[in-house]
């Protein structure tokens, strides 16, 4: 599974560089509203992405919420579905939260472990909060949104 989502992670964030139009404009006219803007946020290590709604649906992002569970120990856990973990190029782990809509900011997280398609989080977005999901077979936002922020370039 990690070696798909490399390859998956890959390809997309190709892809990404051509949806965010890899520095053009997204109506193909010079000047034409850009489909992405990215900033950092003042104060943070954070950086917002910003999609227009073409673009969104053009990449089809979707998101859901982190959940909050009770273990078999009677322990709190906070998790996100396996597949909603980006990792960056040093293999650290990240998700990103929509605090709005066509909104994403990427935060790292800790996982504890993986149980099955659920990763429990040590550290991360709390219960409750508004994260892109990825599923296995459906090609979501997540990688775009990456390659939007980082600034991957196309050829």
């Amino acid at each position: 599974m990690a070696r798909a989502t490399t390859w998956l992670v890959a390809a997309l964030i190709l892809i990404a560089a051509a949806a965010s139009g890899c520095g053009s404009s997204s109506s193909g006219e010079e000047g034409g509203p850009r489909a992405v803007r990215v900033a950092r946020i003042a104060g943070t290590g954070f950086i917002r992405v910003v999609l227009t709604p073409a673009a969104a649906a053009r990449i089809g992002v979707r998101t859901g919420r982190v959940a909050a569970r009770t273990s078999s120990t009677g322990a709190k856990e906070v998790t996100v579905p396996y597949d909603s973990i980006l990792y960056d190029a040093k293999g650290v782990p990240s998700v990103f939260t929509s605090p709005a809509p066509r909104v994403y900011i990427r935060h790292p997280v800790q996982i504890d472990h993986i149980s099955g398609n659920v990763a429990i989080l040590r550290k991360g977005p709390a219960a409750g909060e508004a994260i892109v999901i990825e599923e296995a077979i459906v090609i979501e936002g997540g990688d775009e949104l990456y390659g939007a922020e980082t600034g991957v370039e196309g050829e």
